[in-house]
């Protein structure tokens, strides 16, 4: 893939990433034309056990999304 853009940066392919109530990433995968079912699979699962789910363009040298919440966040309370 890895095609440049407007901005310079090359295109990684896109991710779908799960995200808790928080709004912190709890799973991501990537959009793989030659894993379809796996993919679905995933999104499923992550769909399933509560999160949102939103697929998103990744480019060369982006910073990596805020992971999974720590101990004490709002989410354990919502898991209860």
């Amino acid at each position: 893939m890895n095609i440049a853009t407007d901005n310079g940066k090359k295109s990684l392919g896109f991710m779908y990433i799960a995200r808790r109530s928080c709004g912190k990433v709890s799973a991501a995968c990537w959009d793989d034309a030659m894993s379809k079912k796996d993919t679905a699979k995933c999104v499923a699962g992550y769909i399933k056990r509560g999160d949102s789910v939103e697929r998103v363009e990744r480019f060369e040298g982006d910073p990596q999304p805020e992971w999974i919440c720590r101990p004490g966040c709002q989410c354990d309370d919502i898991a209860k």
